[in-house]
């Protein structure tokens, strides 16, 4: 059951005709609460806990990294009620990523020369918070410095493209930037999982995860932590940038991947589905703030100091 979901999680998506086990269903009727095997609580909403039924297992999910998680929510009231998660991170019961990237089995024909050739402008982000714990802001104002990065969204200037802007921006720009609002393990979100799909082509610049490379295919993106300084970074991308056959290389190569929509919580209920059927024990409960914090995220040490 999910007793407290948030407002943009649709249940009648999520089927288990794909699980290894087939035999759950998943409810928000509240009237079944006490007699559910699981119940899920999103970390935004919820305010107060029911009482816990004997033996019933309850979940703990979110998306977001602990930084915007635990403003949410007292931990300290709460941790000691859960037994599982359901998470971005490769450690919960409910892996649930924000998007699985596939292999694609026909990758389109395209004209990669006239790709490059109608590339006039170099960096482009669209984004919309614009005061993070990744002091990702900070970054790019340091980069900006050394090379032209224009900004959309509600940080900047507006798109006034109608669809997609991304797919729109590709056309004209060499490199996206795909920077997370934190910077903690496995969390690689819709910034960067967004740009394999279809129709955008251009580059994405990764700055996030830690651990990005485990979960993004090898030469489709590039990462600041491979350079020791915004400008370091600069002096790449304008390399990159004015050689078609290298660039070119990471685009035809980006192409091998398709972002196929599957992911966010609907990935982990099978997960759920299958641990509710092996389980050969109690779950034990969990300390929900060490979970959320332990060996998890780093501050930033990639932006220079303004001495």
């Amino acid at each position: 059951m999910f007793y407290a979901k948030p407002a943009w999680f649709n249940p009648k998506t999520v089927v288990f005709d794909k699980c290894s086990f087939k035999n759950c269903e998943l409810t928000i009727d509240k009237q079944l609460f006490s007699t559910s095997a699981a119940v899920i609580f999103h970390h935004d909403s919820f305010s107060t806990l029911p009482e816990k039924p004997s033996g019933q297992v309850w979940i703990f999910a979110t998306l977001e990294s602990p930084f915007y998680t635990s403003k949410s929510f007292n931990t300290d009231g709460s941790k000691m009620h859960f037994n599982w998660t359901m998470s971005y991170r490769k450690d919960a019961e409910g892996f649930s990523p924000y998007a699985f990237l596939r292999k694609q089995l026909h990758i389109p024909v395209k004209n990669y020369t006239s790709i490059f050739i109608n590339k006039t402008n170099s960096i482009a982000w669209v984004v919309s918070h614009c005061q993070t714990q990744s002091k990702r802001e900070a970054y790019v104002r340091e980069l900006s410095k050394y090379i032209d990065v224009d900004i959309y969204g509600k940080c900047g200037k507006p798109c006034s493209f109608k669809g997609d802007c991304k797919i729109h921006l590709s056309k004209t720009y060499r490199f996206y930037l795909s920077f997370e609002n934190s910077l903690c393990k496995d969390y690689v979100t819709e910034k960067i999982l967004s740009m394999y799909i279809d129709g955008i082509d251009f580059i994405p610049i990764v700055r996030g995860a830690p651990n990005a490379g485990e979960i993004l295919p090898h030469k489709t993106y590039i990462s600041t932590s491979d350079f020791k300084s915004p400008q370091k970074l600069a002096a790449f991308l304008k390399m990159i940038g004015s050689d078609e056959s290298r660039y070119i290389s990471y685009l035809k190569e980006k192409e091998k991947y398709l972002n196929n929509g599957n992911g966010m919580l609907k990935a982990g209920i099978c997960d759920i589905c299958h641990h509710l059927n092996v389980r050969k024990q109690k779950p034990k409960l969990i300390d929900l703030n060490k979970w959320l914090w332990e060996n998890q995220c780093h501050v930033p040490n990639d932006i220079p100091s303004d001495k």
